[in-house]
Order: structure tokens, then C-alpha cells, then sequence
């Protein structure tokens, strides 16, 4: 074959295939085709994918070229700007960590992802009626006298956790609380 059949032939396949996808209400730039959300993040009772937003961890961060790279179980770039709005975050957005989880709302323009939102997830708080001191765990945990819930995402548990404790993720909490053993403390 000559290359300028192989051209048309090329070009008359692209006509096909984008005519299909307009014929399907489809764009090849609508919907990412990876994950769009960690699974950490998209765990019952936790979040679900939507659209024009990413949910994962802070991969890096760079000021000077003001790109955000969030993992969502693939490293995906974002650009941001001054306009981007930013929430639970007074820093710049350079010094977020890594691993910090933060959902992200985006615009798409040319095969690229525009940040307008950039949200840090906050730490969790728990009020101090709740709370129980080093000295008071220790006590409890040498005694055997209660039981470790560790109620992180499963996934975070299996990177590290207490020895002995059990995961119950926070958002299934009510869910399990019967299976909990009687004869431990609650501190």
C-alpha cells in the first residue's frame, strides 16, 4: 500500500471511530478512564466517584510549576493557579505531605485537569470526654482489660496498627458494635 492510502484509510478510521462516539453521546475527553477515586477513599460508608472530582492521597506537590499530583491508584497531574479555592488548608499547597488524602475538583481542557477545588481532609476530633491518655491505654492494654478498635480504613490498618487490635472502619461502626466483646472496658 502506498502511504497516502494508508493515510485516507487512517483518517477514514478516525472519522469512523469518532462518529461512533457521538453517535453514543460520548466524548473521549467526558470520563477518565482510570480510577478516579482511591480505594481507601471509596470504601461503604465513605465516599463515592464523582464526577469532575478526584479523591486520593497527595502524591507531590510543586509551588513553582503549580502542579498537584494525586494518587487514586494511578498518579494523575492537575494544575492549579491563585483562583484555585482551597479548603481546611491556611498553608501553601506545597507544603501538604504526602499521603495527606484531598479531594480535588476539576475542569478539563485539552486532555489536562484544572483544579478549582482543592479540599484537605481535616483530622478527625474527638472531643475530650472521648479521648483517653497514654497512661490510662497502657494501664488498660497491660491488664488486658479492653479491646483496641483501630477505626481507619482497612487499608490504612494494613500499612501498620497496635498489635492486638481490631478494625472496625469508623463509618461501620454502628454495624459492628454487637459483635464487640462484653467482658472488655470501655474506656
Amino acid at each position: 500500500m502506498k502511504k497516502k492510502e494508508i493515510t485516507k484509510l487512517g483518517l477514514i478510521g478516525g472519522l469512523i471511530g469518532g462518529a461512533f462516539l457521538i453517535s453514543q453521546g460520548l466524548s473521549s475527553q467526558d470520563t477518565p478512564q482510570f480510577p478516579t477515586i482511591h480505594k481507601s477513599c471509596a470504601l461503604s460508608g465513605c465516599h463515592s466517584p464523582a464526577p469532575s472530582e478526584f479523591r486520593g492521597n497527595t502524591f507531590s506537590v510543586s509551588g513553582k510549576a503549580e502542579i498537584i499530583q494525586i494518587d487514586t491508584g494511578k498518579i494523575i497531574e492537575v494544575k492549579f493557579d491563585d483562583n484555585t479555592k482551597v479548603v481546611n488548608w491556611n498553608q501553601p499547597l506545597n507544603k501538604l505531605g504526602r499521603g495527606t488524602p484531598i479531594k480535588i475538583v476539576y475542569t478539563q481542557r485539552d486532555g489536562k485537569y484544572y483544579a478549582t477545588l482543592v479540599a484537605v481532609k481535616p483530622p478527625m476530633s474527638v472531643p475530650p470526654h472521648q479521648r483517653v491518655s497514654l497512661e490510662e491505654m497502657k494501664r488498660i492494654w497491660a491488664n488486658k482489660e479492653g479491646l483496641i478498635v483501630d477505626a481507619r480504613p482497612a487499608p490504612k490498618y494494613a500499612e501498620g496498627h497496635i498489635p492486638g487490635a481490631i478494625n472496625i472502619f469508623m463509618a461501620e461502626m454502628e454495624k459492628h458494635l454487637d459483635k464487640l466483646p462484653k467482658d472488655k472496658k470501655m474506656p
